[in-house]
């Protein structure tokens, strides 16, 4: 019998990939984290954090202040 590998989604552009092929992340306090192993988080794929608009499309969609999802981001980016 063949195990299947989790598909999850990426909020940014709704595309389907393996869960280990995304970054999972999540809103805590108001402000962006790396998922903690609590509450509920969201994936976002490689190609969309290249992307110049994904700070914007992410504060919207989680209710969050943009300057500290382009911090996050900017952070994150820097480590990768």
């Amino acid at each position: 019998m063949i195990k299947r590998k989790p598909i999850r989604m990426c909020i940014a552009c709704r595309k389907r990939e393996k869960q280990q092929e995304l970054i999972r992340l999540q809103k805590e306090n108001n402000s962006l984290i790396w998922y903690s192993g609590k509450g509920r988080s969201f994936y976002l794929c490689t190609k969309c954090l290249e992307g110049q608009h994904i700070s914007k499309i992410v504060a919207g969609r989680m209710k969050i202040n943009i300057k500290q999802v382009e911090e996050f981001f900017k952070e994150l980016t820097s480590n990768v």
